[in-house]
């Protein structure tokens, strides 16, 4: 048990990743995915865009600042995807995890992607808090409401990591805004 929990914890670190649109900005009120086939899909999902948008960041970015974040998730999120696979299998969730990222999560590495030098880095880290800040209702919402006990212990566990990222990235952002 000590050990999937830890596996889990890995795990939904890539919940860090889940960025949030118009619809479930409005619908805040309202919980998100509870049920464990599509917490582990929505983990899965925000993991990889994770090191692929860490992935752009050491390319294009000009702050350290921003660069030492990026490695931090790209050596967070790898973690994390390999034990997610290792839990979700372990849970019979294993065909729950995409092979790519979301239309969503795609279209915003494009945007990443074609971000100029000078707006790059305010981009990134715009993104981490708004991907961070809807991780953190995941990961509250599945602690509260999960269908799997495994999954919500972790979920649990995961909201004051969640909310220490989201306070890094944001902090970030802010030097950058007054730069």
């Amino acid at each position: 048990m000590r050990r999937l929990l830890a596996v889990a914890a890995f795990a939904a670190l890539a919940c860090l990743a889940t960025v949030p649109t118009a619809s479930a900005q409005s619908a805040a009120a309202q919980p998100a995915q509870t049920d464990a086939a599509g917490y582990v899909q929505q983990t899965a999902i925000g993991d990889l865009f994770e090191v692929s948008s860490a992935q752009a960041a050491l390319k294009k970015a000009s702050s350290d600042e921003v660069r030492s974040f990026a490695r931090m998730m790209i050596e967070d999120h790898t973690k994390a995807g390999e034990q997610l696979a290792e839990a979700a299998k372990g849970q019979d969730l294993a065909t729950s995890l995409p092979a790519s990222v979301d239309a969503r999560h795609d279209q915003l590495l494009q945007d990443l992607a074609s971000a100029t030098e000078q707006d790059f880095d305010r981009l990134y880290m715009r993104t981490q808090v708004e991907a961070h800040t809807a991780a953190l209702k995941l990961q509250q919402d599945y602690s509260s409401f999960g269908a799997n006990p495994a999954l919500k212990a972790i979920a649990t566990q995961l909201v004051p990591i969640t909310k220490r990222h989201l306070d890094q990235a944001q902090t970030i952002l802010d030097r950058l805004s007054k730069a």
